[in-house]
């Protein structure tokens, strides 16, 4: 897969060691479209894991704390909070002054937000660690599909989105359960260590091999961006279904390690293979949808899969069932919902033009809104009716994500010409 997106990327762009870029400006450096594609994989692998490694940790960090599970959820959704703030700022200074700067910068600032949290010293310390961390890891996923769409063409930006997604579920498949398994043998400040040390490492990787990209002839001004992207009204449609769909998927992977072991009696380490099942059913869906992401149905059957992924995680937070039926359905729930993701990355890249970054940075500021949506929302709807409220929270999210897309379907009658 990886050798197609090099022949891919040769034709789109001759100059990916340095001669040509589809926008006008040029790369500068001896960095193939393999190694491109593999140091934004796994920058967003991380990014992925940290954002989701509080998922495990709830339990033993309520008991370190002396707090409730639903007060600890709220750790989780505070990454969300300085994320989305961070994103749509970071835009336009990736468009205007490339993508090299923002990228190494999260990725510092990431380290800094997690090797932190290794030293809190209470509920509040760590709190302030994970707004930090925030900050970081909203300068990844826009900047780095934007860089993809530098070198990529719209028909051919499918696969390349789908891998750098792939890639950053992948981090549910061996990160969660690694953090799960860290801290059953390590306690909750291990997990910390051990991801930031990585975040150093693929930072002095990309410090070295991330090219140097020129910012092109036409420069537009900061506001210049936002302008632009805000009157692309078909854009809005997108934000609004992603934050639906995040909601709705953010609330499985947050609260299937306590669903394991309340309802169940899972220790914490038990939880890692279950985990890993789900990621790789999300994996494998971020997959199958970048392909539907070159279809021209690809809203009607990016609407299907979100009315069936609700429906699957309904059933297996409501119903009782066998521990590992129930694990399955969230299996296929993450595979159904996740089919989404590329979906979205894509139609923002073709409806946004030349401030495509500052659009990818409003996407990732709705993934955060959904993700306080699954998070937090979802903790205040387990206090109050256990989690068969959550399985109902999740399918009311991906009921609405769908209507959206509907909506969007009706609105360009699936005409928007992929592959243009």
């Amino acid at each position: 897969m990886i050798e197609g997106i090099d022949a891919i990327a040769a034709r789109a762009t001759p100059g990916l060691h340095g001669t040509h870029d589809p926008l006008g400006g040029s790369v500068v450096g001896g960095t193939s479209p393999q190694g491109l594609v593999a140091l934004l994989s796994a920058a967003l692998f991380l990014v992925r894991t940290v954002f989701m490694m509080m998922g495990p940790l709830l339990v033993v960090l309520a008991e370190a704390f002396d707090t409730s599970v639903s007060a600890t959820g709220q750790l989780a959704a505070a990454i969300g909070i300085s994320w989305g703030i961070t994103a749509p700022l970071v835009g336009p200074v990736s468009d205007i002054y490339g993508r090299r700067r923002v990228g190494l910068s999260g990725l510092a600032l990431m380290a800094a937000g997690i090797l932190g949290s290794a030293l809190a010293w209470d509920y509040w310390g760590l709190l302030i660690c994970r707004l930090v961390t925030g900050v970081g890891a909203a300068m990844i996923p826009p900047n780095s599909v934007a860089t993809v769409a530098d070198h990529f063409p719209p028909s051919q930006r499918g696969t390349p989105i789908s891998i750098l997604i792939s890639a950053s579920f992948f981090g549910v498949v061996i990160g969660t359960p690694l953090i799960a398994f860290l801290a059953d043998i390590g306690g909750w400040r291990l997990p910390f260590n051990v991801v930031g040390a990585l975040l150093l490492v693929v930072l002095g990787l990309q410090w070295y091999w991330f090219p140097q990209h020129l910012p092109t002839t036409q420069a537009f001004s900061f506001l210049t961006h936002f302008n632009r992207v805000g009157r692309i009204t078909n854009l809005w449609y997108v934000l609004v279904a992603n934050v639906f769909y995040q909601t709705a998927a953010l609330g499985i992977f947050v609260y299937l390690a306590a669903f394991l072991i309340r309802k169940y009696g899972m220790t914490q380490g038990e939880t890692a293979i279950p985990l890993a099942v789900v990621g790789l059913g999300a994996m494998l869906g971020s997959l199958l949808g970048g392909y539907v992401a070159g279809q021209r149905q690809r809203l009607t059957l990016s609407a299907l899969a979100l009315l069936l992924g609700g429906g699957s995680v309904f059933v297996a937070l409501t119903v009782s069932l066998s521990s590992w039926v129930a694990i399955l359905l969230c299996c296929v729930s993450a595979l159904l919902l996740t089919v989404f993701e590329p979906v979205t990355w894509a139609l923002t890249s073709e409806f946004s033009g030349e401030s495509r970054a500052t659009a990818n940075g409003l996407l990732a500021t709705s993934n955060q809104l959904g993700f306080i949506g699954g998070a937090s929302a979802g903790g205040i709807v387990l206090a109050f009716g256990g989690f068969p409220f959550v399985g109902l929270f999740c399918l009311g999210a991906a009921i609405a994500a769908a209507i959206v897309v509907t909506g969007l379907k009706r609105r360009t009658r699936e005409a928007v010409a992929v592959g243009n």
